[in-house]
């Protein structure tokens, strides 16, 4: 996990798995979403929590591999980019990640307990808040890819 990645620079490997993965993610979700506009509403309600399922792995390993190896810190310690940009950044990234996979749980429970439970039909606002929480997922997965290329491409 925390030997040298496969991306080519000096980043651990969970990094390299976490940058692959929210740099795909949008792309799953757009497959998902597809399924919708197709009118395969239970395939996009399990594409949906399997992607929401998988992206909370990647996050927790990469949070437990960047605990485990010194934290943001150490990796700007081996950076080019100004720490001051970068806490802005990341601040700004986290604040965006948590609002959206916040906001992506709550869309999720509320459509399967609207759809399974109460036997109801989906409204308009789950679509609405579904193109927000996909805007903020996409620019989560650029911010983090951003990030990624900041501290271990970036000058080097």
């Amino acid at each position: 996990m925390f030997a040298e990645g496969f991306l080519g620079t000096h980043a651990p490997w969970y990094m390299d798995v976490a940058t692959l993965y929210f740099g795909v993610l949008p792309l799953l979700l757009l497959g998902a979403i597809a399924l919708a506009i197709r009118g395969r509403y239970a395939a996009h309600g399990i594409t949906q929590m399997l992607i929401f399922a998988l992206t909370l792995a990647v996050v927790a390993l990469f949070e437990v591999g960047v605990r485990v190896s010194g934290g943001f810190v150490a990796f700007m310690e081996r950076s080019h980019a100004d720490m001051t940009f970068m806490v802005i950044f990341l601040a700004v990234h986290v604040l965006v990640a948590l609002v959206s996979v916040v906001v992506w749980s709550a869309l999720i429970y509320g459509a399967f307990k609207r759809m399974y439970l109460e036997k109801q039909p989906l409204s308009g606002a789950h679509k609405r808040v579904g193109r927000y929480v996909f805007a903020g997922l996409c620019a989560t997965s650029v911010m983090g890819v951003s990030i990624y290329y900041l501290l271990f491409i970036f000058g080097h």
